[in-house]
């Protein structure tokens, strides 16, 4: 029976019946707590071992699925119902074929290179980077709970990923699409192009929250797998300007749809479920038809927000506002290179300090 370290806690180390057991004091680890316990606690412990007061049993392994668990009920509450999905099909697709029954303490960083390896051979960086931070997660709660002294995916060397560039629409394919589609689809996508609002916010919104005298609308909702929840940041609530080009759009959807609740339904006057069930149909289609090469539907917001930039007729902090950003450093990151070609020359003429007018 013998005393060592692990989370800087005095722990015991000791075989009972032929099966090794290791238990933590709880106590921190100093020379006195360690003098204390190998003098008073593992003496008291032999002699209750001895008569039988007092039974130990093998230590139960925590494994990698046990973590995994816990990981997800973390989430439940504080992850959008796609996100949690999303997690959840990590795990059981990718990680616990691999890891699932082993001692998360017993795992080597070697084991770990070598599942990222044999992803990376299939996959694209960006994705497995995703797969490593639900894995860098699952860590995290064993960590927490002392059982691991690190966390094994900080030795790994980080993944360069480029962020996939953003492909707006040039001004004449938004009219092309415009001119092709019909009934509220039509209205759907002006609503997308003209405003940059997200896809699920798009299908949360209800007509209560479209002011028509203010020519504005009041964004505080996103759908997603069915659920209705807030939108992806506290910035994203905000109020959003009707434009001029928007607002017939508007006023024909309420035309059509004015007496439900939701601006847009599916045919069945109800909710759509999730944007995605729009993207498979509607929007693959229209972009069939108009002869325009695929792109996300997400790119409506990239396209609102590049040609509001390119415009010059709103600050950046005002187009970070309308599009839900809490700074307009996203702004910079994501659109600089879009609009780059439509600078203006620099006037190299300004005197910023006046000393043109100085004697010199």
């Amino acid at each position: 029976m013998s005393v060592f370290k692990k989370n800087n806690r005095v722990w015991i180390d000791l075989f009972v019946n032929g099966a090794r057991v290791r238990k933590s004091t709880g106590l921190e680890w100093t020379a006195s707590n360690v003098k204390k316990v190998e003098k008073d606690l593992i003496p008291q412990l032999k002699m209750g071992i001895m008569t039988g007061q007092v039974t130990l049993r093998k230590e139960r392994l925590k494994t990698v699925r046990y973590y995994a668990e816990v990981f997800m009920e973390s989430k439940r509450q504080i992850t959008a119902p796609k996100t949690h999905e999303r997690y959840s099909s990590i795990i059981e697709n990718v990680i616990l074929p691999f890891f699932g029954d082993n001692a998360i303490k017993d795992l080597k960083v070697s084991q770990i290179e070598k599942w990222r390896n044999d992803l990376l051979k299939r996959l694209s960086a960006k994705t497995v980077k995703d797969y490593q931070s639900v894995l860098r997660g699952i860590f995290q709660k064993a960590l927490h709970d002392e059982e691991i002294g690190r966390n094994p995916m900080d030795a790994l060397d980080t993944l360069k990923v480029k962020k996939p560039d953003v492909v707006p629409f040039m001004p004449h394919e938004v009219k092309l699409l415009l001119e092709t589609a019909n009934g509220w689809f039509k209205n759907y996508l002006a609503l997308g192009f003209m405003t940059g609002m997200r896809v699920g916010e798009i299908i949360a919104l209800k007509w209560e929250n479209v002011n028509f005298d203010k020519r504005e609308i009041y964004v505080c909702a996103s759908i997603s797998m069915g659920i209705e929840g807030s939108p992806k940041t506290q910035s994203s609530i905000r109020y959003v300007p009707i434009m001029d080009s928007l607002l017939p759009f508007l006023e024909d959807q309420r035309r059509l749809n004015g007496d439900k609740e939701y601006v847009f339904v599916n045919r069945y006057g109800q909710t759509f479920y999730d944007y995605t069930t729009i993207g498979l149909n509607q929007w693959t289609d229209i972009l069939k038809e108009c002869g325009l090469t695929y792109r996300r539907m997400y790119e409506m917001r990239h396209t609102c927000a590049t040609n509001l930039l390119m415009s010059g007729q709103y600050s950046v902090n005002e187009i970070a506002a309308i599009l839900g950003h809490s700074t307009p450093q996203m702004l910079f990151e994501r659109y600089t290179r879009n609009i780059s070609a439509e600078r203006k020359p620099f006037n190299k003429s300004i005197d910023i300090y006046g000393v043109n007018a100085m004697a010199l």
